[in-house]
């Protein structure tokens, strides 16, 4: 059942899941009479007519805590007691959201990833106090989707997003020094990443990426700093694919090369000529493997296992690469301290080595020290 207010998104909604099923109709990936079949169970509606029946709601509207929960508050009315109710937001907290409603242990977080019909990763969000049920009542029905689920803590930018913050912050603050839009994306997918950060964060849309920056910003201080431009850029009207027009310039959803009208936006200058893909690459990479001991070490995620696989299926990091967690274990973690701990001599603070990484060193690595759930006790 799908439901909105507006009946052009709904209609805008219901042509993108034909156009989803007609062409893995055309690839033979599924017959037409189970395309029809599959249509059909969709159910477009402006109010909450048969949501008395529901055993699962799935909400996707504005990331505007206050509008969430108000819609909650009001899903909760129309909905047995046990259906569960589960959020797609990106950034916003999952308990907050459910502050507002009866029974808010049933409220979990159910994070797919863009474009949705291609990611298989789907993050699992349970807050504080949610009920086994409903979490295992998100997880299952993410399995039957045909998704992989990861099972994450209810905190800022859960897993996949606090990490890949990290990366693009980075990118960005290298554009800030010098360094070419292009330069910055060819060293990223020759390392083996599917895109690089400017071309992601057109992708993300550039209204969406500032907004989660400026969040995880808040949640993480100086270990996550923005440039002062930033906001410049949707400001100016620039949104990323989605409106042909942002760091790079398109020919209706066709990506043609950098718009070198973004340097003056900005007040930037490329002068970076003949750059080091692995230096290019190290201060991109290392800040997420700085973050993801610190992730590991607080429980958003139980193992490196899971964040190998979070990252892989929702970022595309190069799965030859093993995950980002197996990679750091082969490069060595007593290395990439000593990396760390020249960069932020070199060039900023923010990568100095935490000591969530220096005592995973110590511990012999990510596999070693989180290779396995611990039990309870």
């Amino acid at each position: 059942m799908q439901i909105t207010r507006r009946h052009l998104s709904l209609a805008a909604g219901m042509a993108t899941a034909s156009g989803l099923f007609d062409r893995q109709v055309k690839r033979r990936r599924m017959d037409a009479p189970t395309a029809r079949r599959k249509m059909a169970l969709l159910h477009p509606t402006l109010d909450f007519t048969g949501f008395a029946s529901c055993d699962l709601v799935v909400e996707a509207i504005l990331e505007k805590l206050d509008v969430k929960q108000s819609v909650f508050a009001e899903l909760a009315a129309q909905v047995p007691d046990t259906a569960v109710l589960a959020s797609n937001t990106s950034s916003l907290s999952i308990e907050k959201i459910g502050a507002r409603t009866p029974h808010p242990e049933r409220v979990v977080g159910m994070h797919f990833f863009n474009p949705v019909h291609k990611m298989p990763l789907v993050e699992v969000i349970a807050p504080e106090g949610a009920a086994p049920w409903a979490v295992n009542t998100v997880f299952d029905f993410t399995r039957k989707l045909g998704k992989t689920p990861v099972l994450v803590k209810d905190a800022p930018g859960f897993l996949v997003n606090r990490l890949l913050m990290f990366y693009s912050s980075e990118g960005l603050w290298l554009l800030d020094e010098g360094y070419r839009i292009e330069d910055l994306d060819r060293a990223m997918t020759e390392w083996g990443m599917p895109v690089g950060p400017m071309v992601l964060t057109d992708e993300v849309g550039i209204d969406v990426a500032t907004k989660v920056a400026h969040i995880l910003h808040e949640a993480f201080g100086d270990r996550l700093v923005l440039p002062d431009w930033l906001d410049r850029v949707p400001d100016s009207g620039r949104l990323g694919t989605k409106n042909g027009k942002g760091f790079y310039r398109y020919e209706g959803r066709e990506r043609k090369g950098p718009d070198p009208a973004v340097y003056s936006l900005l007040g930037l200058t490329p002068k970076v000529n003949d750059p080091d893909p692995g230096r290019i690459a190290d201060r991109m990479v290392l800040p997420m493997v700085n973050e993801a001991a610190r992730c590991l070490e607080e429980g958003i995620v139980r193992t490196a296992g899971e964040l190998d696989l979070a990252m892989i299926f929702g970022t595309g990091f190069p799965p030859f690469r093993g995950g980002l967690c197996r990679q750091a274990d082969q490069d060595g973690l007593g290395s990439i301290v000593a990396t760390l701990e020249r960069l932020a001599k070199s060039v900023a603070p923010r990568f100095a080595p935490s000591e969530a990484l220096r005592r995973t060193a110590e511990a012999g690595g990510f596999y070693a020290r989180f290779g396995q759930v611990k039990a309870r006790t």
